[in-house]
């Protein structure tokens, strides 16, 4: 038990967190650990996208999947150990004098909250029909070493499924359970959940930093509210509030409460004051990153930053927005044309 704990911090904090300050390393004047490890988790979830689709094509065996995204990420973290580590302490530094900043008693009652949100997905295990697609197909990677050669019924595959072959997070969820030595299932309904709502709130967390300008009392008071909207907000099983709280172990409840957010955010704190082509790469990686998630990734998130790719061109007058934007896509159109051919 010891290991596996050792593996979680491993590959949900060191290892992200690590490869995103290794991204940073270009951009050195933010020294944000929480953007750092948003970007860290992103660009995972890009290159596990890469690899995935031609494997599943080539029918590969989800070992070799496993295994060399396991040893690009390794070998990522190491070079980006190498590359920031005369600046490490200054970050370090940097992020605890930030974090001495905030208002003690709203940060308590905001923490307290959202661990116990968090402490509430651990404990119980919310299921539906979604199981069948994000936890079986797990298993049965774990179980028969391939990738999509079998359906849940256990009956070999004629063809890629078109719904979800293009999106292998089942894939990602096997190689995460088989990287920290619990099931998949066990890693879909107890690793998951209260993680990610960690990780959803750290991205609330920068988006209410940028709303209110580091105004840090602002920053908390909104983070408090936010948490308590989210535990009287089941008013349907489609609201993003149960999205969070419930489903957030799934690609597509991951695309509404992380990355949409995150896209967000990207426009409102850079893309739209700086128009720095850095933070144009990250969101090229965001929406790439976010068709392994969800199918639903080819068309929400893409439209969702064609909206407001849009929305900034005509305020600041740049044509050159929509080019960018237009690249930031390739990846989307690339899986899209693909789906057409394979149903």
């Amino acid at each position: 038990m010891i290991l596996n704990l050792i593996a979680c911090i491993l590959w949900f904090i060191i290892i992200p967190e690590c490869v995103g300050l290794g991204l940073l390393n270009f951009k050195k004047e933010n020294n944000s650990m929480i953007f750092a490890l948003v970007i860290g988790y992103i660009l995972g979830f890009a290159l596990f996208q890469l690899l995935a689709i031609p494997m599943i094509f080539l029918h590969l065996k989800f070992t070799t999947l496993a295994y060399s995204w396991t040893a690009i990420m390794i070998i990522l973290a190491v070079i980006s150990v190498i590359i920031t580590r005369k600046r490490l302490k200054e970050i370090f530094v940097e992020n605890i004098e930030a974090l001495k900043k905030l208002p003690k008693f709203l940060t308590i009652v905001v923490i307290i909250i959202v661990l116990f949100q968090a402490f509430m997905a651990f404990k119980y295990m919310h299921e539906d029909y979604d199981d069948s697609n994000f936890v079986a197909k797990a298993t049965i990677a774990v179980d028969t070493n391939t990738l999509y050669e079998y359906g849940d019924t256990g009956k070999e595959l004629e063809q890629i499924p078109v719904r979800n072959g293009l999106s292998p997070y089942p894939i990602y969820t096997a190689t995460i359970s088989k990287l920290i030595g619990f099931h998949p299932t066990v890693v879909a309904h107890t690793i998951f959940p209260p993680l990610f709502i960690i990780f959803a709130y750290l991205v609330y967390y920068l988006i209410s930093k940028a709303l209110f300008k580091n105004d840090n009392k602002k920053t908390m008071l909104f983070l408090l509210i936010l948490s308590i909207l989210y535990i009287f907000g089941d008013y349907t099983r489609y609201s993003p509030f149960v999205r969070l709280l419930y489903r957030i172990w799934q690609g597509k409840s991951m695309i509404c409460a992380v990355m949409l957010p995150f896209i967000w955010y990207l426009f409102l704190e850079y893309i739209g004051k700086k128009d720095d082509k850095f933070y144009w790469f990250i969101l090229f990686l965001s929406l790439w990153g976010s068709v392994l998630l969800s199918s639903m990734a080819l068309y929400l998130t893409v439209l969702a930053a064609g909206i407001l790719t849009v929305i900034y061109a005509i305020k600041d007058k740049k044509l050159k927005y929509l080019i960018r934007f237009v690249l930031c896509c390739i990846p989307s159109v690339i899986y899209g044309i693909i789906s057409l051919f394979i149903r």
